[in-house]
């Protein structure tokens, strides 16, 4: 390696930067006094935070359930769309006044401005790090001026709790209204129920499932009674034709019938009696005997003749057992109807057993289906009445604040200290690639190095700088004028600072 070529070591950066050293101290003072005039005169923006905590219920799930149900995630954006809102805002707006200096703004826009400068983050309830799922969150407000910051910051938390709390105590109170027209709901159509089932026992009572032993035991009971009483009908009428047939013989009085037309008819309907008993009804002896009786009940009756009493001891005998005959038989006869009625009546209604069942069936059903539902409702009921007072006496999960919004003391934004550390950093850079490209632009020989890479020729002794007293005075005036006027700018910068940004807040 030719010494042309050797590489240039540190001391020779070094070397170049002493040289070139006014650029470094024109660039790093003027970006620092820069930068350090912009951070302070920038409006500054205080930021107060309160710190809200999501608290279970106080109360152990175990013994009492609340009807409020929600997660953390939906609880916390629910309220927030809930509470951010124009209206609510500029309620708060219309207490305190967040920007006093901004007069010419509406009512809405104030409020519009209060939700921007409002953020939400979910936080560590412990060490209040950010993080994406917790059950605490901060309420941050920015604001000019500190002391609104803190109190407006209050006044937002204030709203999200007393939502909370509100909205818990409603949906409970809601929940259990709800319940209790629902439970009023069903105890109306458990009434309607039980009637319409009451009126069809009552129009079908007989058919019902529990009578069907009973019905089946009265039916064949009155299918023995008929044949019963129709065995006895037969036997009451053979012996009333008998007593008929008799007192067909035999003359109401002891003396002759002739002329007494009661007496010959009687005489002729025993006569037809017998006949009826011995021949056909088409045997001439029957017609003949009822012609004779339908002519003697057509002739007209004499006036003033009087029917003769009967006085015949055995005719009246005869009669009288024909009328006790007559009156078991009609007995009898309505005995055996009222038993045909209930045989009847019995074997419809095992006939109509099975859909009477079925219809019954089911409305003993729904009466049971809504029974229960009425039951559960009334379980359901009980406990919305029990939530609805945990809610009330904020027993419940519930908002709670943690930590109180703080007066601050510093301003959010802008960031003083890194706008300040970036005009360092800016200013150091600068001046270095400006001392760089100065010295890679100067063409003149500085030292052995720069000799070796014109001649190639080795070097005997160098021969160091002699300042004269010309030239001290001059590097003293030089540095004097450059005190004063790092002197006049940050003088001026802080000036400018106290005028224009309300001093070192």
């Amino acid at each position: 390696m030719t010494p042309v070529d050797a590489p240039a070591t540190l001391r020779d950066f070094l070397d170049a930067l002493r040289r070139r050293r006014w650029y470094l101290l024109i660039a790093i003072p003027a970006t620092l006094l820069s930068a350090t005039f912009l951070a302070f005169f920038l409006t500054p923006s205080y930021r107060a935070s309160s710190t809200i905590l999501l608290e279970p219920s106080s109360i152990p799930q175990e013994l009492v359930q609340t009807t409020v149900t929600d997660y953390a995630d939906e609880m916390i954006e629910l309220v927030q769309r809930r509470v951010m809102t124009p209206d609510r805002l500029q309620e708060l707006v219309k207490e305190i006044d967040p920007y006093p200096e901004e007069s010419d703004w509406t009512l809405t826009e104030k409020a519009d401005q209060v939700a921007r400068d409002t953020t939400l983050e979910r936080v560590d309830a412990i060490t209040l790090a950010v993080v994406r799922e917790s059950n605490a969150f901060s309420v941050h407000y920015n604001n000019m001026d500190p002391e609104r910051a803190a109190l407006i910051a209050q006044r937002i938390s204030d709203l999200f709790l007393t939502y909370n709390r509100q909205t818990r105590s409603e949906r409970a109170t809601g929940t259990y209204e709800f319940l209790a027209a629902q439970a009023k709901s069903m105890e109306e159509r458990i009434a309607e129920t039980e009637t319409r089932l009451a009126q069809f026992r009552a129009e079908h009572i007989e058919a019902l499932p529990e009578t069907q032993v009973r019905n089946q035991a009265v039916a064949e009971r009155a299918e023995r009674d008929l044949v019963g009483y129709e065995s006895q009908i037969r036997v009451a009428e053979d012996r009333q034709t008998a007593l008929n047939l008799q007192l067909s013989k035999l003359s109401p009085t002891l003396g002759t019938t002739t002329g007494n037309p009661q007496s010959e008819l009687a005489t002729l309907q025993g006569q037809l009696a017998e006949a009826r008993v011995r021949y056909t009804p088409d045997h001439p002896d029957v017609k003949r005997l009822q012609r004779q009786i339908e002519s003697l009940m057509a002739q007209p009756a004499v006036p003033g003749q009087a029917s003769a009493a009967p006085n015949n001891p055995e005719y009246l005998a005869v009669q009288s057992q024909l009328a006790a005959v007559d009156r078991e038989l009609a007995s009898l006869r309505t005995a055996a109807n009222r038993a045909r009625g209930q045989t009847y009546l019995y074997q419809n209604a095992l006939g109509a057993a099975p859909r009477v069942e079925q219809e019954y069936s089911e409305l003993v059903r729904q009466r049971d289906v809504l029974r229960n539902q009425f039951q559960d409702i009334q379980n359901k009921l009980r406990e919305a009445d029990v939530a609805r007072s945990l809610e009330s006496e904020q027993k419940g999960a519930r908002f709670t604040q943690i930590r109180a919004p703080d007066v601050p003391t510093s301003p959010y934004s802008p960031n003083r200290g890194g706008i300040i550390l970036l005009g360092v950093i800016l200013g150091g850079a600068l001046g270095v690639a400006l001392a760089m490209m100065a010295e890679s632009a100067d063409p003149a020989v500085r030292g052995a190095r720069d000799l070796r890479g014109l001649a190639n020729i080795p070097t005997i002794a160098a021969v160091p700088v002699l300042e004269n007293v010309a030239d001290r005075r001059k590097r003293v005036v030089l540095w004097g004028s450059y005190a004063a006027a790092v002197g006049l700018g940050t003088l001026a910068v802080i000036v400018t600072i106290f005028t224009a940004g309300g001093g070192f807040k």
